[in-house]
């Protein structure tokens, strides 16, 4: 009886333990009127602590999601329809506003279009755009101390603003580095930022009048990361040489040197009461460092992918990182994990299960994931892929036994629906054919991907963006080997479908008109009038009962709406 009692506790408070470290892949939170779910959080950008340290803000195409920083928990979604790459923001000292790098609503006269500096409050989600903006996406902002100024800096522009919050005045920082600037961060003792771009130096600036002031040059490869003390009388630069050097911010001057066996130094960022500073590397680890002997202290590892963002909390009791998808929440004494935040991604294909109870996503990371349509909540990951990460098209057999994936450099994966097991793959082109393309600077990606419904053959059209070229083959979808090629030549192919009889092929493309063929002998025939009105959008799907529509949005993720809502509008 008492070891029953006791393996009863022992799996309740094992439960418990976990919990929070239970991946977040609910993304339910601000769904716009009639949406009943939404699978994605958005691709990731930058994450921050609120400067009282109550919140862990994580940057997503979608928006700012707000978490609770001991349990990982979504608190809730600051959204915003215009939020450009790479989703650069900060939050300003006293914590009410969010300064972020957005799209500008409308063109210029000349057909420009700017990209400005908007401040939203907190709160209210108010938004405040300043008056001016960069011609380049804004990769990086940072507040001032006292919070009167935002540095904002644009990419391959090479080029800077310095912004009066009070006045909406700017200063406009040219020459920043030779190869464009990547990163903004204000010295937290006074009115000095420092920058790095593209090259192999930092670049120190006045916070007032946008005067250059020091530049630090030691590395020997690009500098990747940066990061003060909070103190401002040091510096340490993180580079693709593996170092990390720590430099005297007042004059320049050289003073330490750290080594890593891990690689490049993505993120840096030191403790609040400066003695550690914690590295995320291109390995996937996060190293703590001791500031006061220059030795390592620690190595958490858990990321898949390397680490691009790493923050502290203000009480200098959590450590959060980013990969590519994850966020994960560290006890930063003991090391060990508290939360891991899942669901942001890049959703590029979306395909309905054939019963309507699934539906498939192809991601930027190199993932399938299967979602539970009702509920919005992943139900099973597929990463079983080797070599450049991107499913571009994802769509299941008529059975629902298979899910067809494609990838970069025409190739598709047949994969067993309920195991993600490799079934066959699919190859465009031999080893001859490979060479010859990458002589030729001939790049493809696969535009279409189409089962026939009696599941035995799939059409793929190809587009080769560098020399406009496309092609369309048919494939036995048993054995993954090729029956047939229906056209190669100029024009990508856009999209190619099986007409409602199965009889037609019809694919559209960068030519004029419709193109059809004889789905069986593969004989060219004249498009009739149906025929060029075949549609098939890869944006809205209608689940196979045609109850609900998925609908792939332009910020990656994906809306699932009761089809009696969007009928009217479609």
């Amino acid at each position: 009886m008492k070891s029953s009692r006791f393996l009863i506790f022992t799996v309740i408070y094992v439960l418990i333990c976990c919990f929070t470290s239970i991946a977040q892949d609910n993304a339910q939170i601000g769904l716009p009127e009639g949406v009943i779910a939404r699978l994605g959080k958005g691709s990731l950008g930058e994450i921050r602590f609120s400067p009282d340290g109550s919140k862990l803000a994580v940057s997503t195409s979608l928006g700012i999601w707000f978490h609770d920083p001991q349990t990982g928990k979504e608190l809730e979604l600051l959204r915003h329809p215009n939020i450009r790459y790479p989703y650069a923001f900060a939050f300003s000292p006293d914590g009410n506003t969010i300064a972020i790098g957005v799209r500008e609503k409308k063109q210029k006269s000349s057909g420009s279009i700017r990209y400005p500096v908007a401040l939203w409050n907190v709160t209210t989600g108010k938004e405040k755009e300043m008056p001016l903006g960069h011609l380049h996406r804004v990769r990086s902002i940072a507040f001032s101390p006292d919070g009167i100024y935002v540095a904002s800096v644009g990419g391959f522009a090479n080029t800077g603003h310095l912004w009066n919050t009070q006045t909406g005045e700017s200063i406009a920082i040219k020459r920043m580095h030779a190869k464009g600037v990547s990163l903004v961060l204000f010295s937290l003792d006074g009115p000095t930022f420092v920058t790095k771009g593209y090259d192999n130096a930092a670049y120190l600036w006045d916070g007032k009048t946008g005067n250059h002031k020091l530049t630090l040059t030691a590395h020997s490869e690009q500098v990747s990361s940066v990061a003060y003390t909070p103190d401002g009388k040091n510096i340490a630069t993180g580079s693709r040489d593996g170092t990390i050097r720590l430099w005297d911010a007042a004059t320049g001057k050289h003073k330490d040197t750290l080594t890593s066996d891990k690689g490049s130094a993505r993120s840096l960022v030191y403790s609040p009461d400066g003695k550690t500073i914690a590295s995320g590397t291109v390995s996937g680890d996060v190293q703590l460092w001791n500031t006061q002997t220059s030795t390592l202290k620690s190595t958490l590892s858990g990321h898949t992918g390397r680490v691009e963002s790493v923050a502290y909390s203000p009480d200098g009791n959590t450590i959060a990182s980013a990969s590519r998808d994850t966020v994960r929440l560290w006890n930063a004494a003991t090391g060990k994990t508290k939360a891991i935040l899942t669901g942001y991604m890049r959703i590029n294909s979306v395909a309905y299960s054939p019963n309507g109870t699934t539906i498939a996503t192809g991601s930027g990371n190199n993932t399938v994931r299967l979602w539970d349509t009702k509920s919005g909540r992943i139900k099973n990951t597929f990463t079983a892929f080797s070599g450049y990460g991107r499913i571009t098209k994802v769509t299941y057999s008529p059975d629902g036994k298979t899910i067809a994936v494609a990838r970069p450099f025409s190739t598709v994966f047949l994969l067993d629906a309920q195991t993600g097991k490799r079934k066959a793959t699919l190859k465009h082109f031999g080893l001859i054919d490979e060479i010859f393309n990458v002589i030729q600077d001939r790049e493809y990606d696969i535009t279409t991907l189409t089962y026939s419904s009696d599941g035995n053959t799939i059409v793929t059209g190809l587009d080769c963006y560098t020399h406009e070229k496309g092609t369309v083959f048919l494939w036995n979808a048993k054995t993954g080997r090729r029956k047939k090629v229906l056209y190669k030549g100029n024009g990508g192919v856009r999209n190619a479908v099986y007409s409602e009889d199965g009889k037609k092929i019809i694919a559209t493309g960068d030519w004029k008109g419709t193109r059809v063929w004889d789905a069986k002998t593969g004989k060219k025939l004249t498009p009739t009038p149906n025929d060029i009105q075949s549609k098939s959008s890869s944006r809205v799907l209608h689940s196979p009962d045609g109850t609900t529509t998925a609908h792939r949005e332009q910020n990656g993720t994906v809306l699932i709406r009761k089809r009696d809502i969007t009928s009217k509008t479609e």
